[in-house]
């Protein structure tokens, strides 16, 4: 089975941020289209099996949330039925699961975040 891949909104606008800077830093469109592009193609390539993505986990629970990594972006999705719907695209290095989920996976219960 071949799954389709859907964009969410989110998801979509994430994509144009990361056109954006990637831009920025490289002052190219030829740079920043073949990067988007790219980042498009590593999750097409899950389309066939969708389940390959790393699973992500919070709190020790599964969430339903795979991964796929590309360069310095992490594109988060979500199998429903035969279709792979990617809910965001984030910077590797930010904190993704307060992004995600509201709140640090590695927060102190008494923070106030």
């Amino acid at each position: 089975m071949v799954y389709h891949l859907i964009y969410s909104p989110i998801a979509a606008d994430d994509l144009d941020r990361v056109w954006d800077e990637v831009w920025e830093a490289s002052l190219s469109f030829d740079t920043a289209d073949k990067y988007v592009e790219d980042l498009r193609n590593a999750l097409i390539q899950k389309k066939k099996y969708p389940r390959t993505g790393s699973p992500l986990t919070y709190m020790g629970e599964l969430t339903g949330l795979y991964s796929v990594t590309f360069k310095e972006y992490m594109a988060f999705y979500r199998i429903h039925g035969d279709a792979i719907e990617v809910a965001r695209v984030l910077y590797s290095r930010s904190d993704y699961m307060k992004t995600l989920f509201g709140k640090s996976e590695y927060a102190l219960e008494d923070d106030e975040d």
